[in-house]
C-alpha cells in the first residue's frame, strides 16, 4: 500500500509560495490534500499550512489568510520604529523584531478551539526546537502519551514559527513522567527518558502518581542531569522505588523547528519508518518557500562578527537545514520524491522576488504568487508532477 507523505518548508510569508503550488496540486488531484495525504509535516510557516490543510482548509483559504492577515504578523518593516519601543522596554536593546501577539492573534482566530488529537486523519507531524533542552520537538497528533498533551493547533504553529530574532520564545507546559529508578529520604533517580540537562528540573513539582509513595508532591531543589538525580524538599514521608510513577511539571522554550529541520521530509520519512510502512511504499511530496540567491561575498563574510552575522545567520542556517534534509530524502526515497522549489530571482517573470521572511509589501506577495502559478505551468514541472501522482497510486 502507498504512504503518501507531504512535506512542508518554513519561510515566513514565503509560505504563501508553498499554498499557490499545492492549489495547483489540488485542482490535478481532484481532492482535498487531507484526504490525498496519509501524513503531513510541516516546520515554521510550513506548520501553518500543514495544520490548516490536516484541519480541513483549501489552499486558496491558506492563501488569503497569508494575503489578509500578514500584516498583524509583521506589522511593521523597519527594526528602527517607535512600534518597537515596547519591546526594547521589554526585553532590552536586544529584543526581537516583533511581539507575538499579532501571531498569536492570527492563529488563535484561524484555528480556534481544534486540538492537535481532534486532528484524527490524516497524520499531522509538526517540529520546533525547545532551547531547554537544546533538542527538537516533535509534535504528533497520533502520540497521546507525549508531554506536551492536546494543545491547540494554534499553540502548535506559534512553537513552529517563532523564529530566532524575530519573535520571542513561546512557553509550552508539559508534563515529564516515568517510572522511578531508585530513591532516598531526599532523592529520587528518573528514568532514560528524563532530561540530561543540569537544573533544567529545579523549582519544579514532583508527584508521585502511583506505586510507592503515591500522592506525594514535592519541590525538586536541585537536579543532576547526568545521573538523572533529582533532591527533593522536604523529605519523602514514603521513599521512592521502582514500582513509583512520577509526573514533573514542567515547560518547553519552543523557538523555530527552522533550527533543526527547515526541510521536514526526512523527520517524515523516519515517522513512516517507525510506523511500519516500508520504505520502497513511501512516497514523499516535498514543497519549499523558495530558494535564496541573495549571496554573502567572501569579502564579508570573512570580516563579520557578532553584529553583522546577527540577522543572516538565521536565513544561513535555514537555508543550509532545508538543503541538507532535501539530501538526506533523496538518498533514501531515490525517485520516490518530488521536490517543488525555485529559485527567488527574475527568471520566472522578471519580477523582483524578496527572500525575506516578513517582505509582506504587496508589491512582493503578488510577485510570489505570480512566480508560483508559472513555475507550476512549466512543462517539464507538470511532467514530474503527472509523474509523481502516477506512482502514487
Amino acid at each position: 500500500m502507498v504512504f503518501r507523505i507531504l512535506s512542508l518548508d518554513g519561510g515566513g510569508i514565503r509560505g504563501i509560495v508553498a499554498a499557490k503550488m499545492l492549489a495547483a496540486i489540488e485542482k490535478e488531484i481532484q481532492q482535498p490534500l487531507n484526504e490525498y495525504f496519509h501524513l503531513i509535516a510541516g516546520t515554521s510557516t510550513g506548520s501553518i499550512l500543514a495544520a490548516a490543510i490536516a484541519r480541513g482548509c483549501k489552499s486558496e483559504e491558506i492563501v488569503e489568510l497569508y494575503q489578509q492577515k500578514s500584516s498583524i504578523i509583521f506589522p511593521y518593516k523597519k527594526r528602527l520604529t517607535l512600534k518597537r519601543l515596547p519591546l526594547l522596554f521589554k526585553h532590552g536593546i536586544s529584543a526581537p523584531k516583533f511581539s507575538d501577539t499579532g501571531l498569536i492573534q492570527v492563529m488563535q482566530s484561524a484555528f480556534g478551539d481544534t486540538t492537535l488529537f481532534d486532528i484524527v486523519s490524516p497524520l499531522l507531524l509538526v517540529i520546533s526546537f525547545d532551547t531547554i533542552e537544546r533538542e527538537p520537538i516533535f509534535f504528533k497528533n497520533w502520540r497521546q502519551d507525549k508531554g506536551y498533551g492536546n494543545i491547540p493547533l494554534w499553540e502548535i504553529c506559534v512553537c513552529s514559527a517563532s523564529a530566532p530574532t524575530y519573535f520571542p520564545a513561546h512557553r509550552l507546559e508539559k508534563r515529564v513522567s516515568g517510572n522511578a529508578q531508585d530513591g532516598l529520604k531526599n532523592t529520587i533517580i528518573l528514568d532514560d527518558d528524563a532530561a540530561s540537562v543540569n537544573d533544567v528540573y529545579n523549582n519544579t513539582q514532583i508527584r508521585i502518581i502511583d506505586g510507592m509513595g503515591s500522592g506525594q508532591t514535592r519541590t525538586i531543589t536541585k537536579y543532576i542531569g547526568s545521573f538523572r538525580q533529582a533532591i527533593v524538599s522536604p523529605d519523602w514521608e514514603q521513599i521512592p522505588d521502582r514500582t513509583s510513577v512520577y509526573s514533573i511539571k514542567s515547560a518547553f522554550s519552543a523557538i523555530d523547528g527552522g533550527v533543526a529541520a527547515n526541510n521536514p521530509s526526512s523527520c517524515a520519512i523516519a515517522e513512516a519508518l517507525k510506523l511500519g510502512y516500508k520504505v520502497e511504499d513511501i512516497r514523499i511530496l516535498s514543497i519549499g518557500t523558495g530558494e535564496r540567491t541573495r549571496v554573502i561575498p567572501y569579502e564579508y563574510a570573512q570580516h563579520w562578527g557578532l553584529i553583522q552575522w546577527a540577522q543572516p545567520l538565521i536565513g544561513v542556517l535555514f537555508d543550509g537545514s532545508s538543503e541538507i534534509y532535501e539530501y538526506i530524502t533523496k538518498q533514501i526515497a531515490h525517485e520516490r520524491i518530488l521536490r517543488l522549489q525555485f529559485k527567488l530571482d527574475r527568471d520566472l517573470t522578471g519580477k523582483r522576488l524578496s527572500d525575506d521572511i516578513d517582505d509582506i509589501s504587496p508589491d512582493n506577495i503578488h510577485n510570489l504568487l505570480e512566480a508560483a502559478q508559472v513555475y507550476m505551468k512549466q512543462p517539464k514541472i507538470q511532467f514530474s508532477l503527472q509523474k509523481f501522482l502516477q506512482n502514487a497510486e
